[in-house]
């Protein structure tokens, strides 16, 4: 055993050199993003990692360990990214939004005082930001379509129950443009008015989605009757005002504070890394040389190849491809819109370049946006 404890000494002490040199390198990534930041340049620039892996791999002498060596050179390098994505957008994100803010009066959101949505909002525009509830998705399109407010926010996917898809056909029906984002933990409560107990309790009101997300606690509690209901902070609202302590809601804790609400049972999520994306809208097309990120809606042709020759664009000009996500037409049975989310900025050549790849491969083709990714508790 005295062989082992001296080995795992050797090893504390080379874990020791290694944080160190690994604190040295992630101040020069922070370094390095500053540059990048300033010169508008992407955060991945693959030709560059793939000499660096090189570079480290010339120097390993025992050639058994090449596979392993490469795998620790990546994750290195994934690392850095991380560090780099993280410092450009909380550097950019200040004034992006402090600019935002300062153009808009009224913000739209679907849901009422103590939804997520109105969550979102006030984390991505601040609390003092005027803002206007709608009953429904396309009450929020409508309202811009009206200039009854500057810009809508609402949910486009969860972590958990994917893509909403309604809000990805309003894109499409209305042709508005995704100018920021926001992600926001979800964590769902069992709530109810006082003196209502877990036991007494029949009838559960929430959106279809806050039910889909907490399906594992619903699951082992079948004598629930669960009803849908147009949103999380209505159902909360609903249930305060009927005052019948049979019936509760699936709702955030924000919406049972305003609403006067007692939980019953909390994080009844089934993911405690539940997660919603949030869009902010503009009926006009922003091009911050800031953004970091681009979303686009396409059509393919019935060609072979032409699914390929349209993510090749993505490869071929060093773009990270973050989402792709197919739509049916309403108008074309068994004919898809794809949405696609990468990031890049389309002042830049390189995504100029797919851009034109991809409209010149494409039956339809329109960009979303380009705008600031703004993760603020992701």
């Amino acid at each position: 055993m005295n062989l082992l404890d001296d080995y795992r000494k050797e090893i504390e002490l080379i874990d020791k050199q290694f944080i160190t040199l690994f604190e040295q390198r992630m101040d020069l990534v922070l370094k390095i993003a500053e540059i990048k930041k300033k010169h508008h340049l992407q955060v991945l620039q693959k030709s560059r990692e793939e000499q660096v892996i090189e570079n480290a791999l010339a120097n390993l002498n025992k050639k058994k360990y090449i596979q392993c060596a490469t795998d620790f050179i990546m994750q290195i390098m994934r690392i850095s990214r991380d560090m780099q994505k993280q410092q450009m957008q909380f550097a950019h994100t200040s004034g992006k939004l402090l600019n935002i803010k300062n153009k808009c009066k009224t913000i739209g959101f679907q849901g009422v005082a103590g939804s997520f949505s109105e969550e979102a909002l006030i984390q991505y525009f601040g609390e003092e930001v005027s803002r206007k509830p709608y009953e429904e998705f396309e009450d929020v399109f409508l309202g811009l379509k009206n200039n009854e407010v500057q810009y809508g926010i609402l949910p486009i996917e969860n972590s958990t129950t994917g893509a909403v898809n309604v809000v990805y056909d309003l894109l499409e029906k209305y042709g508005y443009y995704i100018i920021g984002e926001v992600y926001i933990p979800i964590r769902q409560h069992l709530m109810g008015i006082s003196g209502a107990s877990f036991g007494g309790i029949k009838e559960v009101y929430s959106h279809t989605q806050g039910f889909e997300q907490s399906t594992d606690f619903l699951n082992n509690h079948k004598h629930f009757r669960l009803i849908p209901y147009h949103n999380t902070a209505v159902s909360a609202k609903y249930v305060s005002q009927i005052k019948d302590n049979t019936k509760a809601a699936v709702a955030s804790r924000r919406a049972a504070q305003i609403y006067n609400l007692d939980i019953i049972e909390e994080n009844i999520q089934n993911k405690n890394n539940n997660a919603t994306r949030f869009i902010i809208m503009s009926k006009d097309l922003f091009a911050d040389k800031q953004a970091n990120k681009v979303s686009v809606v396409f059509s393919m042709d019935h060609k072979a190849g032409t699914l390929y020759n349209l993510l090749g664009a993505f490869a071929e000009n060093e773009l990270n491809l973050v989402k792709i996500e197919s739509r049916p037409k309403c108008d074309n049975p068994w004919t898809y819109y794809l949405y696609a989310d990468f990031e890049g900025n389309i002042n830049n050549e390189n995504t100029k370049n797919a851009l034109e790849q991809i409209q010149k491969a494409s039956a339809y083709f329109r960009v979303l946006g380009s705008y600031l990714t703004a993760n603020f508790n992701k």
